[in-house]
């Protein structure tokens, strides 16, 4: 394939294919064989995959520059186009579902396709069209405010990403002054946040109605495709967060309190681990690119195959920059079996975290995308997917001199620590989200109230200081998964659970766990989530106890590392 700048991009006719994917339809429901059944499912899925890369492509581009008006009509294009395009990929899966032949796709394939085309089949209609389309254009919208707002600071024109960096200072009044005008520039355009998060839900409220479910929650579950678990689990989950990782977190924010020597932490505090500054890279862009080739190549022949594929192709784009998107991901270009890294660097150690994290993701789906015959199972499910991009940060550990040089056994202290410490603040947001949708009536302000409620339940450390704005419970507007991916951010949480366990197994036979996550990573999303995690040797994150070792191995490691 040629470097992703290079991929030539031709809009998608959405209607044609829509027509070819009637024709299709029509020749599952006149298939005579087992065999006419499968080749007609791969043919569908070929031209799935074309249109998602056009898709991708336009995405990605779109993303790095939020000010291009071309590939801004080309998502908004999509936005439109899509929810109609998937009413006949309902009807195709509705005609594979009653297929004779069905059973025996099922004996070749497993039983995860059926279960992915019933789900899409139970969330789609021609009666939530309209909210779709609305729903793309609002999430648009979001993305492009926050990637738009910048301010300056201490001489320079920031974004949000570039007034984190100085809330690592070592000096305490230009971290306050760095949070001060976070969330200032958070609390300018905090009205039009509320506004659209409020049509946010209500319109995903109106859909789950038409759809005959019980709540927005039921949908989001389904659309997420969790069929082995539900609003139960994720409780049960939280409540184990409470009672173990909690009490651990205060512990490590009361070390780290006494360590920079204050009576009192603030929220501009947490992210300074080491009174004497952070490690940081030691390296641009192109050399930490360089050192992250170098370390996958040391990692295993998988690994550095991977990395070389991504760096030949340049299938990055990691700088942050005036107009692009908050955040990062990666994404995939199916038709070229090439995963895609989008990350906003910012001269902090969040730099060669997204050549772990991310690369994990990618390294997953370069993995499985080449075993898995369809590529609905080249992707798990997030609350698997994860896993995979934690894990890769703990792998990568042996290899951080070349990313801090003297400085990498701070990183891994650090990096060991904060991943606990994030924990509390993910079963936030979900219970945020599962308040907020049992309650959709709720207005902005009793949206902050309910955030609130829930920092002082998961944070009870958390002090903004004399900041009116995010003492009221604003801080949750900063979050775009709550935006953009509903639901989504309890998975990164019970991901690092298992990721724990894969970093503890790994303190005891390297290459027994290594073979173990790469097997997890070919496996992408052709088996359930239970049956992943007993193959791949994880326990269960669902489990109170799995909960309970975890956090009592990590903190006797903590506390060797005087990290607690």
């Amino acid at each position: 394939m040629e470097k992703f700048s290079q991929i030539s991009y031709e809009r998608p006719d959405l209607q044609k294919a829509s027509k070819e994917l009637k024709e299709k339809i029509g020749d599952i429901r006149n298939a005579k064989d087992y065999g006419e059944l499968r080749q007609t499912v791969l043919d569908i899925d070929k031209m799935y995959t074309h249109t998602s890369t056009m898709f991708t492509v336009a995405h990605v581009r779109n993303t790095i520059d939020m000010n291009d008006e071309f590939y801004e009509k080309e998502v908004e294009y999509f936005n439109r186009e899509l929810p109609a395009f998937s009413l006949v990929g309902k009807e195709a899966a509705q005609a594979f579902l009653a297929s004779p032949f069905r059973a025996d796709f099922e004996k070749e394939f497993g039983t995860q396709y059926s279960l992915v085309m019933d789900a899409e089949e139970r969330s789609q209609s021609d009666m939530i069209v309209q909210e779709k389309v609305r729903e793309s254009d609002l999430c648009l919208e979001y993305s492009k405010i926050t990637a738009q707002a910048s301010t300056e600071f201490n001489g320079e024109e920031c974004n949000f990403y570039g007034l984190l960096k100085y809330m690592q200072s070592t000096d305490r009044e230009t971290r306050k002054g760095a949070f001060e005008a976070w969330a200032a520039l958070y609390e300018t355009i905090a009205p039009r946040l509320d506004e659209i998060y409020t049509e946010l839900v209500q319109l995903r409220v109106t859909m789950a109605e038409k759809l005959g479910m019980k709540d927005y929650i039921e949908l989001a579950y389904l659309d997420k495709n969790r069929f082995e678990w539900g609003r139960n689990e994720a409780k049960a989950f939280r409540d184990a967060v409470k009672k173990y990782y909690v009490p651990l977190v205060e512990k490590i924010r009361a070390k780290q309190a006494e360590r920079l020597g204050i009576d009192k932490m603030r929220y501009y505090d947490e992210e300074l681990i080491f009174p004497e500054g952070n490690a940081v890279p030691v390296g641009d862009r192109d050399y930490l690119v360089g050192e992250a080739l170098k370390m996958y190549r040391a990692m295993s022949e998988e690994s550095g195959e991977f990395f070389g594929f991504m760096n030949d192709h340049e299938l990055f784009d990691l700088e942050t920059k005036p107009g692009k998107r908050v955040g990062g991901y990666c994404t995939m270009l199916t038709e070229f079996k090439a995963p895609f890294i989008f990350s906003n660097f910012n001269g902090t150690s969040a730099d060669a975290d997204v050549l772990t994290h991310e690369a994990g993701h990618a390294f997953q789906a370069f993995m499985a995308s080449r075993v898995q015959p369809l590529s609905d199972y080249i992707w798990s499910t997030s609350e698997v997917a994860e896993i995979h991009s934690m894990s890769m940060e703990h792998f990568a550990y042996p290899y951080m001199e070349g990313f801090f040089g003297e400085n990498a056994e701070k990183y891994r202290r650090a990096h060991l620590a904060g991943a606990v410490a994030t924990v509390p603040y993910l079963v936030c947001v979900d219970e945020y989200q599962h308040g907020v949708f049992e309650d959709p009536s709720m207005g902005p302000m009793e949206r902050r109230r309910l955030w609130h409620d829930i920092e002082k339940k998961y944070m009870p450390w958390r002090d903004y200081g004399d900041n009116e704005f995010m003492n009221r419970g604003a801080f949750w507007m900063q979050k775009q998964h709550i935006f953009l991916y509903p639901f989504y951010y309890i998975d990164y949480a019970l991901a690092q659970t298992c990721a724990f366990q894969y970093f503890l197994k790994d303190r005891e036979d390297h290459e027994k766990a290594w073979d173990g996550y790469v097997s997890l990573c070919k496996q992408g999303g052709s088996l359930g989530y239970f049956e992943l995690l007993k193959l791949s040797g994880l326990k269960s994150p669902f489990e109170e106890e799995t909960v309970r070792y975890v956090c009592d191995q990590i903190e006797a490691i903590l506390k060797d590392e005087d990290m607690v």
